[in-house]
This record gives structure tokens, C-alpha cells and sequence, in this order.
């Protein structure tokens, strides 16, 4: 494979992923999910810079097996996959496909996979458990905030959309409503005025 070939590069990070080479000769800008033709061997000298090879391991995706053999970079199956793979996990695949995602996927796919799981509302509460586990991201308390933000009744403050939503989500199926019959404290109120 020849140092001119053109690979193509594409940004799986969630904000924009860029670098600087050759003392500020090539500068390269990608937004969310763009692809860019990239000669294979600014790839080389981006992979010598600090930083350069997470870069390219975690957020920035090379679509070419043969331009990632001549970089020396082994990945796991994880590395390629795309959107539709991890909606895929998230909808229908197993526990064990989701931990082999969270443990072997870049970070930019472990990204993608929990803003999935947010704007999915994903169901299985197991997978979500599986999550927070493995990233330390609670997928329950980003999904309230959303549904905190997305609330229509203007008329509620903030904290009472919090409120609500915090005792809704508390609420589990079959759960009568009842009002609480526990006794109040009576304080007395003593003045320390002379």
C-alpha cells in the first residue's frame, strides 16, 4: 500500500474531533458523524503525535482494514460499529452482546450507545443496570432529566416538574394511592427572650 493512498475517516465522537500536524501545515476539523478523505499518511503522522493514536482508536473511525494493517492497529470487531449495530444491541441483542460492546467498543461507540439508550427511553431496565455499571452512567436519571426538560405544562416550575416526574417514576405498577396516616411531630416553640 502506497503513503499517498486516500482512506476514508470518519468522526463517531458526539462534539467536533480535530487535530494539527506538520507545526501547523495540516489542520483538520470533523464534525459529528463526518467523513473526510484523509491521505493515509497524515493518519501516520497523527498516530505519532500524543494523542493522535486514541484518537484514532475512540473517536475517529478509519473505514479501511488494509490502511489500519499498514498502521499497525489491531481492533476489536467493536471498533466498526455503526448506529444501526448498536440501535441493534439496544433493541434486540442479548446482555452478553451489550457487556462485550461496553467492554471492547472505543469510547465513541460507548457514547453513541448511551445517547441511544436516552432518546430510546431504553426499556430493559437490566441492560440499563448493565450500563451504569460499566460506564458509571445513570441512564434512569438522564431519561427523567429529558422527560424534566420535554414537559409541555408551562405552569410548573422546574423543581415541580422534578418533583412529579421524581414520584411518578417511583411509583410502581399497581401501587394504590394512600395517604399517609404516620403521626406528625407537634414542637414547642420556646422564646429565649428576656
Amino acid at each position: 500500500m502506497t503513503e499517498e493512498k486516500i482512506v476514508q475517516v470518519t468522526n463517531r465522537n458526539i462534539g467536533s474531533t480535530g487535530y494539527v500536524l506538520d507545526n501547523g501545515r495540516v489542520v483538520r476539523t470533523f464534525e459529528p458523524k463526518e467523513t473526510k478523505s484523509v491521505p493515509l499518511e497524515e493518519l501516520k503522522m497523527l498516530q505519532y503525535t500524543p494523542g493522535g493514536e486514541k484518537m484514532l482508536k475512540d473517536y475517529l473511525i478509519i473505514n479501511d482494514k488494509s490502511a489500519l494493517e499498514v498502521l499497525n492497529m489491531e481492533v476489536e470487531p467493536e471498533y466498526y460499529y455503526k448506529e444501526d449495530d448498536i440501535k441493534e444491541i439496544l433493541e434486540k441483542g442479548s446482555l452478553d452482546q451489550l457487556e462485550d460492546t461496553l467492554n471492547f467498543a472505543p469510547k465513541g461507540v460507548i457514547d453513541i450507545l448511551k445517547r441511544m439508550a436516552i432518546d430510546l427511553e431504553l426499556p430493559d431496565i437490566r441492560k440499563r443496570e448493565l450500563i451504569k455499571e460499566k460506564t458509571g452512567f445513570d441512564i434512569n436519571n438522564a431519561i427523567m432529566i429529558n422527560q424534566v426538560l420535554n414537559t409541555e405544562e408551562k405552569d410548573e416550575s422546574i423543581d415541580e416538574k422534578i418533583e412529579r416526574i421524581v414520584k411518578e417514576n417511583q411509583k410502581k405498577p399497581g401501587d394504590a394511592e394512600t395517604t399517609s396516616t404516620a403521626p406528625t411531630r407537634k414542637y414547642k416553640v420556646v422564646s429565649a427572650t428576656k
